[in-house]
């Protein structure tokens, strides 16, 4: 079962409980949410993600120029960290591969996605990975809810929630399942995202429709990120002991302490979907 947070000034926010882990528990609700840029929340949005779900941290993994275009306010008692996948001047590194037959505006890109998710597999900002999820984990194994998000919700928020769903003991399948989930706010928003790829193709309206439908959430997205870790590493598993700095003790902390037993019902916060 995942759950959709339904919010009037954000799309793609979802909390990550509910999914399968390890053996034969599921992962708490209340704890991982994973989302967009919070830049443009109403009052009762924040009543809700703040007082009611009593978010305590947000992890920013846009780089600088994307948070100094759409700022976000700080919120009273919660921890705001800023954990970049690609920054020039945190991680040393920028990520600034157009996809063929578009241009570059300014520090922006239009990506090629098989080549983005790949491209994270580097070792700068795989150390930038193991950061934030230490942060992640140093909150929620004491119960305390983190929200992850990068600009849309889609990428660099979806692989942290596959490392943390990997970390927890879900399965690829399941792993899909709650990335794919970003399509109900994708095609929603189809219009948007079809005049930003508009710019980067000067006005060429098929090109600009091919890129919005490949930036959809896609399941060869993930494959491509596996298999660059596989390449890479070895295997996830050896990704995660080495390289993400989670040894199989600290794993089995983080799973007892951020799943329960599926005899087990905590109470429902906010409006389900099921599958």
């Amino acid at each position: 079962m995942f759950r959709i947070v339904e919010l009037q000034g954000a799309d793609n926010v979802r909390d990550l409980g509910g999914i399968p882990a390890c053996k034969d528990r599921v992962v708490n609700p209340g704890l991982f949410y994973r989302g967009p840029a919070l830049t443009a929340l109403t009052a009762s949005d924040k009543d809700l993600l703040f007082r009611q779900l009593k978010i305590t941290c947000m992890i920013d993994l846009r780089c600088g120029w994307e948070r100094d275009i759409s700022p976000i306010a700080p919120q009273s008692g919660v921890e705001h960290m800023h954990i970049p996948f690609y920054d020039l001047e945190i991680v040393g590194l920028e990520y600034h591969e157009p996809a063929k037959g578009t241009k570059v505006i300014g520090r922006d890109v239009a990506c090629d996605p098989d080549h983005f998710y790949r491209s994270l597999v580097n070792p700068r900002t795989v150390d930038q990975m193991r950061k934030g999820l230490a942060k992640v984990f140093e909150h929620t194994i004491l119960g305390a809810p983190v929200y992850v998000h990068c600009s849309s919700g889609k990428d660099r928020a979806g692989i942290m929630a596959l490392l943390i769903f990997a970390i927890l003991g879900a399965s690829r399948e399941d792993i899909l399942a709650d990335y794919l989930l970003t399509n109900i706010s994708r095609d929603k928003n189809y219009q948007s995202a079809f005049k930003r790829f508009l710019r980067f193709t000067d006005g060429d309206e098929v090109q600009a429709h091919e890129l919005t439908l490949a930036h959809r959430a896609r399941e060869e997205n993930l494959s491509a990120f596996y298999e660059a870790v596989d390449d890479s590493y070895g295997s996830m598993d050896s990704f995660i002991r080495n390289q993400l700095a989670i040894s199989d003790e600290h794993a089995q902390q983080i799973r007892l302490a951020c799943t329960h037993a599926r005899s087990m019902v905590p109470g429902l916060k906010i409006k389900a979907l099921g599958r």
